[in-house]
């Protein structure tokens, strides 16, 4: 890719990627408008963010895997390796199908105990309990649902995704309230319902993508169900153990500091709490889209490693950070000048309102510093850099957000504004030391593509 069509790679890849934020986000609203309307309960939509918190730590593995396999798949692709790129295919749907079952196993058996690590009040427990005892009995279709529709990201082939989200969105919206009426007419939690609505959306997209996918040829690489194995391949596995391993670290350090950054808030006011659960679905439309623009680097710097073109990733680099930093700029004036009406909006109980409007005032120019450094980021994970992935996370994730949530907030007279300041603290931080990582420019010498003399002997 020339310099010159930087631009338009954004527009037509990055760019549309990022209007699927949008439909990630609705199936999130959805969820939320049905337990806010049906349950009414602030304790309710805290519930939903600390399981979304459990779910992350229990499936570290399964997403650091499946992730490292894309990417290997991506770097192939640039380079033209066909063969490969099916096999890095075979090797995470194998992988997803046997992980979700593995996890919901883990779920299930340790969910009392992941429960009652959090402290949160015993109404948030309860309905914690029913939300994801009934979610983690779906989720190998959660996971397998995520995986189709990342597939076609990486070889750029969107038009299914926008398809399979809206499919999704108009069967959650009719299936969530049925489901959790069902449920309560049965004597049976309520919000269980909801779970469940949201299991069955996520079945029928699966279905759907997969259809297109291996039964249409959408990807256009030959490659038919047919193809698709239920064995493991342990020896694709082994020949990228060091960057797979790299990255079930990261993402085991990664997802626990995201478990013990909830986990530590949980023990600090419940206002506090409670306002950062909900407070930060403010930035939640603003952040995915964000996040899904930026995301788009992934495949592309992956793409442009397999093919040795790293003037062109320094060029997207400049470009994206350029456009998020304006962005999250424009953001951040627009929700703090309309605090009070945000605040308002998302304050289940009246004396919330004042909480809203101070954690939105601390945390919205930080937060813009932060979507920022998702650029830096995504860069190093797309580069199949492993001791890099590794940094990032150890020092943004423990060594900056651990350290200040033990200790900045009591250093306030009031701790409910401590917690609000160094959340935004976190953020200004997380950017920097990601901005300095990226300059160092290590990531370049990272690829996962093996040359013709590094391929394995066949057995």
């Amino acid at each position: 890719m020339d310099k010159k069509n930087t631009w338009k790679s954004i527009l037509t890849f990055s760019l549309p990627v990022t209007l699927i934020g949008i439909f990630d986000l609705l199936l999130i609203w959805i969820d939320l408008f049905w337990i806010y309307f049906m349950v009414g309960e602030a304790d309710a939509l805290a519930a939903v963010r600390v399981s979304a918190s459990v779910v992350i730590l229990i499936e570290a593995v399964l997403v650091a895997v499946v992730s490292s396999l894309l990417i290997y798949l991506s770097q192939n692709l640039g380079a033209g390796k066909l063969d490969e790129v099916k096999r890095g295919i075979r090797g995470a749907f194998s992988f997803t199908i046997y992980g979700g079952i593995v996890i919901t196993c883990l779920g299930v058996l340790f969910l009392p105990l992941l429960v009652k690590l959090f402290g949160v009040n015993a109404a948030t427990s309860e309905f914690v309990k029913n939300y994801l005892g009934v979610y983690l009995l779906g989720y190998v279709f959660m996971s397998l649902n995520n995986l189709l529709l990342l597939l076609p990201r990486y070889f750029r082939k969107i038009k299914i995704i926008y398809k399979a989200l809206a499919l999704t969105a108009i069967i959650n919206i009719i299936v969530t309230p049925l489901s959790m009426l069902l449920f309560n007419n049965l004597g049976l939690p309520i919000l269980s319902g909801a779970a469940m609505g949201t299991i069955i959306a996520n079945l029928c997209c699966a279905i759907f993508v997969f259809w297109h996918i291996f039964l249409k040829d959408y990807l256009e690489i030959n490659m038919k169900k047919s193809d698709l194995s239920w064995r493991l391949d342990y020896k694709l596995l082994l020949e990228n153990k060091g960057y797979i391993s790299s990255q079930v670290f990261t993402g085991l350090t990664f997802n626990l500091s995201m478990f013990l950054y909830i986990l530590i808030l949980s023990y600090y006011p419940s206002d506090a709490f409670n306002v950062f659960a909900v407070g930060t679905y403010i930035f939640a439309f603003f952040g995915v889209l964000a996040q899904n623009f930026t995301s788009s680097l992934i495949p592309m710097v992956s793409k442009h490693v397999g093919a040795k073109e790293y003037d062109e990733i320094r060029d997207l680099v400049k470009k994206m950070a350029t456009v998020l930093l304006s962005f999250g700029s424009l953001v951040a004036l627009l929700v703090m000048s309309s605090h009070s009406i945000f605040a308002s909006l998302l304050a289940a109980e009246p004396h919330l309102v004042p909480l809203f409007s101070e954690f939105i005032m601390f945390y919205s120019i930080p937060w813009a510093l932060n979507i920022v450094a998702t650029v830096f980021i995504f860069v190093v994970a797309g580069s199949g850099d492993a001791k890099g992935s590794m940094t990032l996370t150890i020092v943004n994730m423990y060594v900056i957000v651990i350290v200040s949530m033990f200790t900045l907030p009591h250093l306030f007279e009031n701790v409910t504004t401590g917690v609000f300041f160094t959340l935004g603290f976190i953020q200004v931080l997380t950017f920097f030391f990601s901005w300095f990582y990226y300059l160092l420019g290590r990531w370049e010498k990272a690829s996962l593509v093996r040359n013709e003399e590094q391929q394995p002997a066949e057995a």
